[in-house]
Order: structure tokens, then C-alpha cells, then sequence
């Protein structure tokens, strides 16, 4: 096979030995014997491993900082890529929903309210991209009814941590990594 740079943009442009012009569709059809020419269209928005059409990957940044009043939380949500975006919220107190955030009655868990989102939460990963807090904490993060949901327990024992004294000495950033089916 050989390349033939005489025909214009567009023109299939690669010739075999007899220079013969082969459309690239019907070269790889008699070698594969599949008609491909619907593959783009049947896994276009499809992520591998997963194969249904639709799913998106996206990215977004969680800002967990002290609230302003009382024992309460000010979270923000911004967008890394084709993630969501949910402006600063305030006085995210525990036991109740402000905007599209809970807090858990211990404080323990922060709920991304699934309203929040665009389409259905399907899975989560997090990982903690900034800690100002003087305590050594990990991440663990699931979807529970399109919500994704978050705990910072301590690394030696694996204990909640109330996240309204935890950011009290500094805001916790999370990284986190979703996917949903729209």
C-alpha cells in the first residue's frame, strides 16, 4: 500500500500495489467483515468497560470550609471537567439540606444532593487535593440514590471525623471523579 498525496482533502488516499483506489470503509469491512460504518454512532458517549451509550465521565473540585455561623459547613462545588458546578452555600448545618448539600447528624457525612447533578450519579471516587486541617484523614466516597456522599475518617483508625470541627484549623479540598448516565 502506498499513500497518494494527489488527491484532494477528503478522497480516500490510500492506494494498493496496482493503484487501485480502495474507500477505507470496504477495505476494512473485507478484512474484518463488519460494517463499520455505524461503529461512531453505536459507541459515541460510551466509556470502556461500561459500553452503554450516554455515561459521562466528569471532574469537579469539592470545597469544604468553616461555616459562618454556628457549627456549620460553607461548601462550593466547580467545575475541573465537564463536571458541575454549585455555588458557595453557607451555614450547611448538621442534620438539614441547604441547597443541593447534608449534612449528616453527626457531621460525619456530606451529601452532594443528586438535584445538584446533571443525570443520575452512578459511581464516585474522590481523593483529597488540599487539607489545611491539622488532622491526617483519607476519603471515602459512594453514590447512595444519585447522591454522592462523603466521609473523612482518620487515617490511624479509620473513625468519622464531625467535618464542622474538622475544618475548624483549615478548609479540605476533594478531587472528585464521577460518572453519570446523562
Amino acid at each position: 500500500m502506498a499513500w497518494d498525496a494527489s488527491k484532494p482533502a477528503g478522497a480516500d488516499k490510500i492506494k494498493d500495489s496496482d493503484d487501485a483506489i480502495r474507500a477505507n470503509n470496504d477495505a476494512i469491512e473485507t478484512v474484518l467483515g463488519t460494517n463499520i460504518t455505524a461503529g461512531p454512532t453505536t459507541i459515541q458517549g460510551a466509556i470502556l468497560g461500561d459500553g452503554t451509550k450516554g455515561r459521562n465521565l466528569r471532574a469537579s473540585l469539592l470545597t469544604i470550609k468553616n461555616g459562618t455561623t454556628g457549627v456549620s459547613l460553607k461548601c462550593e462545588i466547580t467545575n475541573k471537567w465537564n463536571g458541575d458546578a454549585i455555588g458557595e452555600t453557607d451555614d450547611i448545618a448538621k442534620n438539614a439540606t441547604t441547597g443541593n448539600f447534608t449534612l449528616s447528624a453527626d457531621g460525619t457525612a456530606l451529601t452532594i444532593e443528586a438535584a445538584g447533578l446533571t443525570g443520575n450519579a452512578l459511581i464516585v471516587m474522590s481523593t483529597i487535593s488540599y487539607n489545611l486541617s491539622t488532622v491526617s484523614i483519607f476519603v471515602d466516597s459512594y453514590v447512595a440514590a444519585n447522591d454522592l456522599i462523603f466521609r473523612l475518617p482518620l487515617n490511624a483508625t479509620g473513625a468519622g471525623q464531625d467535618m464542622t470541627t474538622l475544618v475548624d484549623t483549615g478548609q479540605v479540598n476533594l478531587l472528585i471523579f464521577y460518572i453519570t448516565d446523562a
